[in-house]
């Protein structure tokens, strides 16, 4: 019920009642003692903190839970398709690498792997750097941006494709919490910001095709 209501009693919420002055996390803490590491910079202990990936002590669980409850929607999204229908999913038992996606052979007609590389080196210096690529990034930014691997390592939720409309549709699952009116809005704004450089690298190489 206190989840619910946003009031579950984390480290922040705590301090705001002046029941704790220490607002850092303590699961992020544990973690951090079990294997040695530095307790500087723990981030806040905040009901979205401790729900996310970000949290050093609860990732795993976390991770988990996305994926189960991912595979029963993809499979649901699968099962609800017409015999008529012309979608077809790319990825039907697990989330896959842009590497290994373009080894599917309808994928690989779209574009060339270099023609997509070249696109994506280029777009990428007009993205801003993320948080936890900050320091790799500021040591050698030529090696940073030059290396393939930034854009064909990340592993994408799930992709379908739509030969005869040349659409591709780059799936991307959030969990969240619904409390908020506009929740799908902020969560739809962040899924297409994490993969702006793949979109936008997939339409500069493939301005016949539509990419959503």
């Amino acid at each position: 019920m206190m989840a619910i209501a946003g009031i579950f009693p984390v480290a922040k919420w705590l301090a705001k009642i002046k029941q704790r002055s220490d607002v850092g996390c303590t699961l992020c803490q544990r973690a951090r003692e079990q294997r040695g590491a530095t307790m500087e910079n723990l981030p806040k202990e905040t009901y979205g903190h401790m729900n996310s990936a970000f949290c050093d002590g609860i990732a795993t669980t976390v991770t988990a839970a996305h994926h189960f409850i991912w595979r029963h929607l993809y499979a649901s999204m699968q099962a609800a398709k017409t015999p008529a229908s012309k979608l077809r999913f790319v990825t039907p038992d697990k989330e896959s690498s842009m590497s290994t996606l373009w080894q599917e052979k309808e994928i690989k007609q779209i574009c060339s792997r270099k023609s997509l590389t070249g696109k994506a080196a280029e777009i990428d210096k007009t993205i801003s750097v993320e948080k936890h690529e900050r320091e790799r990034h500021d040591f050698d930014p030529t090696m940073f941006y030059a290396s393939e691997n930034r854009f064909w390592n990340p592993r994408l939720d799930g992709m379908a494709i739509n030969k005869n409309h040349r659409t591709i549709y780059i799936l991307e699952f959030k969990r969240s919490s619904d409390r908020n009116e506009d929740f799908l809005g902020v969560k739809e704004d962040e899924a297409n910001e994490q993969r702006r450089s793949i979109i936008d690298s997939l339409k500069a190489a493939a301005p016949e095709w539509t990419f959503e």
